[in-house]
């Protein structure tokens, strides 16, 4: 089940959706564009400390073992097709058209890298969907595409209620004495398809109702008003100073050429090609905000202040 936004007591729920996804997006930002595995690991610690402070760890549970299965599959698959590298681990056959299988030791360790980039990624997505409120995030894009937000607000807001729908029409079919496990795939689909049925039925009904609903309250009638909900304050400046920050590091380390890693044809010091004022500022930056989040949760005087 995809997790869902729960506003809780920390400062990145209580942050404008605007600072939030500037926070996410130079995150994701600086794990795409720096390829050293040094600045990867550093991103990937901050972002669990992030995701600690925020306390969404149990949220995003299941973005990270899909992660952990996407890494896995990346690091296994990698050196088996890929052969380039100067020191052979182990020596496979030949293939014509294709070449040796051998497994190197710049192959292992390229896909481990890429499997932690990977893994970071999915991570970030995971903190993107519980700290940003997504009534916030389409209210903000709504002012470019109001249809568009409209139809992704509907299916956002929906999607919680159907899948409880959904939860208890299963354990009647189970007080019922249905068999929704086992058998062939025939008798799998036929047992699900009232279930089915029934899902359609209501998202119908839903549908209608809040059509009616909108009608009612003069939606398309004229121009619309507006509610100020989350106003731009003093912790929304400072994570967009942070985030800017993160953002612009990663951009001068790879447009620099400090990014960058070598793995083929064989493995280059990371220390030598890291740059050590990038390695520092990535790390800084990534500190500061959870520092920032751990203490706003803590001191009272901050979070009055800020």
């Amino acid at each position: 089940m995809v997790p869902v936004y729960r506003y809780k007591e920390t400062l990145l729920h209580g942050l404008n959706a605007v600072a939030s996804l500037l926070l996410v997006a130079s995150l994701a930002a600086a794990a795409l564009l720096l390829e050293n595995p040094l600045y990867v690991m550093v991103v990937c610690a901050g972002t669990m400390g992030i995701i600690l402070c925020a306390e969404t760890w149990e949220e995003c549970r299941a973005f990270l073992r899909i992660g952990l299965v996407v890494a896995l599959f990346i690091a296994v698959l990698n050196p088996l097709v890929n052969s380039q590298g100067e020191h052979v681990l182990v020596y496979g056959p030949r293939i014509p058209l294709w070449g040796s299988l051998d497994i190197t030791l710049e192959a292992v360790l390229y896909g481990l890298s890429s499997a932690l980039r990977v893994f970071t990624v999915i991570m970030i997505c995971g903190l993107a969907s519980t700290v940003i409120n997504p009534d916030d995030l389409l209210g903000m894009f709504s002012r470019f595409s109001s249809r568009s937000s409209l139809s992704a607000a509907l299916a956002v807001r929906l999607y919680p209620s159907m899948v409880s729908e959904a939860r208890a029409i299963r354990e009647v079919q189970l007080v019922r004495g249905e068999r929704l496990k086992g058998g062939g795939r025939f008798s799998r689909a036929k047992a699900h398809l009232p279930m089915l049925l029934s899902l359609f039925q209501g998202s119908l009904d839903r549908a209608a109702s809040i059509a009616e609903s909108m009608s009612a309250r003069g939606f398309g009638s004229g121009g619309r008003t507006r509610m100020r909900r989350s106003p731009f304050r003093a912790r929304d400046a400072v994570v967009v100073t942070l985030s800017m920050s993160l953002l612009g590091v990663a951009v001068a380390a790879s447009v620099g050429g400090k990014g960058a890693y070598s793995f083929f044809p064989t493995l280059s010091d990371p220390w030598s090609e890291a740059s050590p004022a990038a390695l520092t500022a990535l790390a800084a930056v990534l500190l500061s905000v959870v520092l920032l989040s751990w203490s706003w949760k803590r001191w009272h005087w901050l979070r009055s202040k800020i």
